[in-house]
């Protein structure tokens, strides 16, 4: 090779490595405007999850919160490992959450605070409360009052606290007579929620009649008056019921409806009509204004025949008995059903009416026969009175004894069949 051909090589390698020189110096220079790009969008990034961490999160804890674990301290009394005090202070160190809660607080009707007196007892109570809970707190002529007198004769200090507690705290049970004192004080403080609540017990205990009477008893005592929540639970004893006093003692009203029930279990309507005769003698002189009126919740159609003449001829007993069947509106009805008795034999006693009761037989009484049998017999007053003195003594379950006349186990008067 020649001199000139050696030279030119070289200067082609040197050429060579300047422009590699040139193209690595730009690469360079790209890679590392790259690389700033990515280091800035990064640590954008970073301080944006900074910031939203620091809205999200009020304060950094090392540990989780449990408030189940304990301390105790040099005197062995334990208190939670947590302060209640310093995670308020760490949720809210501004306050401001609780500053809002008391302008609330005392821009709201009423005092933040009401004390209530009855007798020697006197209680403090939250006004707020008491307006979520009773509409008669919410009135705005009570709302600066700031000690309330309660009227002991209808609110007892243990039916108010009871009815307070309740807004705060479940109650497991309730005697049957706090039941009725916290009801009553329910209606008189308006406490719609609490009064249904009350309700539904009451309608849960009267399913069984024994208790339904004496929810009506313990109701009446106390001056409240369900009788017509609880008229109908009293069906199924009935005739029971009419041999207590409390019977005696109900309102014409209160009787006029009973007496009036389709659901009464009796096996007679001699039955319905003996009782409204009862109730009329025990205090004559102030009831007979009500006798038509109680009267007219017999149903004379569903009356046997033969007790049809007998009011007609007009029965043995007291003298209220022969002042009503005296009467001639009550004449009238008789001879009416008696007419309808010969126009139509076959629908004698009706039994099987909608507008009839329901009948019933009970082994017990000498004058229950089935509607077919012979031994059937006029019901007088003082054979009805002699059965209610021996139900005063047959228990609070004796109505479960009872079948209805169309019970197949129902045998009345074997003796008769034999024959």
């Amino acid at each position: 090779m020649s001199e000139s051909e050696e030279e030119k090589q070289k200067e082609d390698e040197i050429s060579d490595e300047k422009l590699e020189k040139k193209d690595f110096g730009k690469m360079t220079i790209e890679d590392k405007s790259t690389e700033s790009n990515e280091f800035s969008e990064s640590s954008d990034l970073f301080i944006y999850q900074t910031q939203k961490q620091l809205f999200e999160i009020p304060f950094q804890l090392e540990n989780p919160l449990t408030f189940n674990e304990s301390k105790t301290d040099r005197n062995g009394r334990r208190s939670p490992k947590i302060s209640i005090n310093q995670l308020v202070m760490n949720l809210d160190p501004e306050k401001s959450v609780g500053r809002a809660f008391d302008k609330l607080w005392m821009e709201s009707s009423g005092p933040p605070r009401i004390s209530f007196a009855e007798l020697l007892n006197q209680f403090h109570c939250y006004a707020m409360v008491l307006q979520v809970l009773s509409s008669f707190f919410r009135r705005p002529k009570l709302s600066h009052s700031h000690i309330f007198h309660l009227p002991s004769s209808m609110i007892s200090a243990r039916a108010f606290v009871a009815m307070y507690r309740w807004s705060l705290e479940p109650s497991n049970t309730l005697s049957l007579n706090q039941l009725m004192e916290v009801f009553r004080a329910a209606r008189f403080f308006g406490c719609q929620e609490l009064i249904d609540n009350c309700w539904r017990g009451i309608d849960a205990a009267s399913c069984v009649p024994d208790q339904a009477v004496c929810i009506y008893m313990c109701s009446k005592a106390i001056g409240l008056h369900l009788e017509e929540g609880l008229l109908t639970r009293l069906s199924s004893i009935f005739l029971q019921f009419v041999a207590s006093q409390e019977f005696l003692l109900v309102g014409a009203d209160t009787v006029r409806r009973l007496l009036g029930l389709s659901s009464l279990a009796v096996n007679t309507e001699m039955e319905v009509f003996l009782a409204g005769i009862l109730w009329l003698d025990y205090q004559w002189p102030q009831r007979k204004n009500h006798a038509l009126d109680i009267m007219e919740a017999v149903r004379f159609h569903l009356l046997p025949f033969v007790s049809l003449l007998s009011v007609i001829k007009q029965l043995d007993g007291p003298p209220v008995l022969h002042l009503v069947t005296g009467a001639p509106i009550i004449r009238q009805r008789a001879l009416q059903a008696i007419k309808d008795i010969h126009k139509s034999p076959e629908k004698f006693h009706r039994r099987g009416e909608k507008n009839g009761r329901t009948w019933i037989y009970d082994s017990r009484a000498p004058y229950h026969h089935g509607f077919s049998c012979r031994q059937i017999q006029c019901l007088d007053f003082d054979s009805f009175v002699h059965y209610l003195q021996w139900l005063q003594t047959a228990g609070s379950k004796h109505w479960l004894s009872l079948r209805t006349i169309d019970d197949p186990e129902v045998k009345c008067c074997p003796f008769q069949h034999r024959s």
